[in-house]
């Protein structure tokens, strides 16, 4: 009897000294992986993502070339840095995506690591997305304006011509009225 109690309080004692050493740490959501399908229903279901960022960490001159309409570019290099404009989202799905997945792998980890709790990361990055026929968007200094699909000299030779005509008809228009006067 006197060997039960002491073995149940040995485990008591055990119990409470484990508990000590044991720290209680809040469980990191964990970096989804998906496929470009997925981020494609994300993106345009905006009734079940209203918020969602999608985040582009290559250089700016591959977002210049073509990239994810409405993505938002920081490099991989300097998402460090810059994770201050991101805490607004800070619980919010974002897609993170480069060119195959690599950078975009990194670039997860670190948002991760930094309390960001829904992040996914689109394999096969924008490489994939192209792939499976889905949009991209040129270069934002292009959008909205219109393109010319001639040579600029052609057009330059119609604007003097044009030019051109209309002075040698205000001309004489100008001579006409001169003789109706007299």
């Amino acid at each position: 009897m006197v060997r039960k109690k002491l073995i149940y309080i040995l485990i008591v004692l055990c119990s409470f000294s484990l508990i000590g050493q044991v720290s209680i740490t809040p469980v990191r959501a964990m970096v989804e992986l998906i496929s470009v399908e997925e981020a494609y229903e994300m993106i345009t279901n905006s009734t079940l993502y209203p918020d969602l960022l999608i985040l582009d960490v290559r250089t700016q001159e591959e977002y210049d070339a073509e990239h994810i309409c409405n993505a938002t570019l920081i490099p991989v290099d300097e998402l460090e840095s810059r994770l201050s404009e991101l805490y607004p989202y800070n619980d919010t799905e974002i897609i993170v995506y480069c060119r195959t997945g690599a950078r975009s792998t990194s670039a997860s980890q670190t948002l991760n690591n930094n309390e960001f709790t829904k992040i996914f990361n689109m394999a096969g990055g924008i490489t994939g997305w192209k792939s499976a026929g889905y949009p991209v968007c040129p270069e934002e200094s292009e959008q909205g304006q219109p393109s010319i699909d001639f040579p600029v000299i052609i057009f330059i030779i119609v604007l003097f011509g044009t030019t051109a005509i209309t002075l040698i008809y205000y001309k004489k228009r100008g001579k006409i009225n001169k003789q109706l006067i007299t």
